[in-house]
C-alpha cells in the first residue's frame, strides 16, 4: 500500500487483525474492503492515509466486546492503544476515535469529522453479493431456526429501511465514485427478484459447502 508506514502496517497486520479471526459477516473480507475504500476516499480527498488505514482497521475491533456498541469498544481501543502513540498526534488520535465512533451506517446525524464520514461511507457494502454474504449470516446467527424464505425477507427488510426520504441509501460525502457504485448497487437490489436470486445462491452455497453449521457454531458475530 503506498504510502502507509509499514512498521505501522506491520503492527495492525498483527496485533489488531487476528482479532477478526472469529468473525464471519465482520471478518477480513469486509476489514480489507474498508480499507480500499478508504484509501481511495483518503487519495481523492488529499487526506492522512495512515489516518485512514488505521481508521478503518479498527473501525470493527470492539466487536467481541459489546455488538451493540462495538463503535465506542473499538474507539476505545484505538485511544487506548500506547503503540499508536508513535505514530499519531493526541489531535490525530481523537480525531479517529470520533471518526470510528461515528461509523455506522444506521447512524441518522452527520458524523462529527471528515474522517468519520469517509468510513461511515466505506462500510456501506454496495456490492450486492458481498452484502448478501454478510447479510444472511448474520441473519442465520439471530434466527437459526429461519428458512430461506424468512431470512431473505428479513435481510431485505433491514435494507428498505436505509433508505432515505430520497429513496436513496445514503452517503455522507457524496464522493462521485461511490455515488456511481451506489447507484449501480441501488438499482440491482431494488429490483426485488434479482436480489432474491442472489441471496438464494449464497443460501444454498453455505448450506453445501459447510459454511452454515461455522456460522452458527464457530464464528462469534451477529
Amino acid at each position: 500500500m503506498k504510502g502507509i508506514n509499514q512498521e505501522l502496517k506491520k503492527y495492525i497486520e498483527e496485533n489488531i487483525f487476528p482479532k477478526y479471526d472469529r468473525f464471519y459477516s465482520h471478518g477480513m473480507i469486509h476489514i480489507n474492503n474498508v480499507i480500499e475504500n478508504m484509501l481511495m476516499l483518503a487519495d481523492y480527498y488529499d487526506l492522512d492515509c495512515n489516518m485512514a488505514y488505521t481508521i478503518a482497521s479498527y473501525h470493527d475491533s470492539g466487536l467481541g466486546i459489546d455488538r451493540e456498541n462495538h463503535e465506542y469498544e473499538s474507539g476505545k481501543i484505538l485511544i487506548n492503544d500506547q503503540e499508536l502513540k508513535k505514530h499519531f498526534s493526541e489531535e490525530q488520535l481523537i480525531t479517529m476515535k470520533e471518526a470510528i465512533e461515528d461509523h455506522r451506517g444506521s447512524r441518522k446525524t452527520r458524523p462529527r469529522n471528515f474522517y468519520g464520514e469517509c468510513v461511515s461511507d466505506s462500510d456501506r457494502d454496495f456490492d450486492i453479493k458481498l452484502l448478501v454474504k454478510r447479510q444472511i449470516s448474520t441473519s442465520i446467527k439471530h434466527y437459526p431456526n429461519y428458512n430461506f424464505e424468512e431470512h431473505f425477507d428479513n435481510c431485505y427488510s433491514y435494507m428498505c429501511k436505509r433508505l432515505n426520504d430520497n429513496g436513496k441509501f445514503n452517503l455522507w460525502t457524496n464522493n462521485p465514485m461511490l455515488v456511481e457504485r451506489r447507484d449501480r448497487f441501488q438499482k440491482e437490489y431494488l429490483n426485488k427478484e434479482y436480489a432474491k436470486s442472489i441471496y438464494k445462491k449464497e443460501w444454498d452455497k453455505i448450506k453445501k459447502d459447510g459454511t452454515y453449521e461455522k456460522i452458527i457454531n464457530y464464528y462469534e458475530d451477529y
